[in-house]
């Protein structure tokens, strides 16, 4: 019994040993390869979402993230992309990185200082009718979304449009774009009550579509089909992966 319970207790050991190795390097790596992104670019967010510095910050780990605020109004004409709601996010991403293309020509430390890679962003969300839904604003418009999301036949389409500007010096940079798409299911049997209540907290007026996964407004939500943190506001493995290519091209 001796023996066996010491034999047990040593295999055990050796068991976790290589969990425990293994976790900590796969830790070092990721710690290395942000801080060597970190020392050869600075990474700016062109965009005022908590969500998406969040993301960038604390889920990638950048620590030291600049931000900057599109000047661009956002105000594509939807009729122009009947059919086409992807065109029309793509379009608007677009659009941001061009106008911070243009901030930064006339920023003078831009000069002086070193590259930089830019994440510029926009997201919608697309009902079953190829509706687009943006930052509703106002809460009479929010519920509206909600109410036409829980009794949608199908799920609904969060699209988010990513242009990555990778910044050499005014004369010198090339920006990458790519879209990603989550389908979220919503709980057609959801308590209307607690719709209405969540209305009424204020909460979700001032990301597209008018409900945040990341909190109770996830609540609502059954299944999603994608990448989570796209519906939040940024897709983390396609954006990761882009800023890995920028940094490392040859690699």
């Amino acid at each position: 019994m001796t023996l066996s319970m010491t034999f047990l207790s040593r295999f055990r050991s050796l068991r976790k040993i290589p969990l425990r190795c293994s976790l900590h390097q796969r830790c070092s790596m990721m710690s290395r390869v942000i801080k060597e992104i970190s020392e050869k670019f600075e990474i700016v967010l062109a965009s005022s979402s908590p969500r998406r510095y969040e993301i960038v910050t604390q889920v990638m780990g950048f620590a030291d993230v600049k931000l900057m605020k599109p000047s661009f109004a956002e105000d594509h004409d939807k009729s122009l992309y009947a059919g086409n709601p992807t065109g029309y996010v793509h379009d608007t991403s677009k659009s941001k990185a061009l106008g911070i293309i243009e901030d930064l020509k006339h920023t003078e430390e831009t000069h002086a200082s070193k590259p930089k890679l830019v994440i510029c962003a926009d997201t919608v969300v697309i009902d079953s009718d190829e509706n687009i839904h943006e930052k509703p604003q106002r809460p009479e418009l929010q519920l509206g979304n909600l109410l036409r999301f829980r009794e949608s036949d199908g799920p609904v389409k969060v699209i988010t449009s990513v242009t990555l500007i990778k910044w050499e010096s005014p004369q010198d940079f090339t920006f990458t774009q790519f879209e990603e798409v989550s389908e979220v299911h919503f709980d057609s049997d959801f308590p209307l009550p607690i719709l209405y209540d969540y209305v009424d907290s204020g909460d979700a007026l001032d990301v597209a579509g008018g409900f945040k996964v990341q909190s109770f407004g996830g609540a609502m939500i059954k299944k999603i089909n994608g990448d989570f943190f796209n519906v939040v506001g940024l897709p983390l493995n396609k954006t990761f992966k882009e800023l890995y290519k920028a940094a490392f091209p040859l690699e």
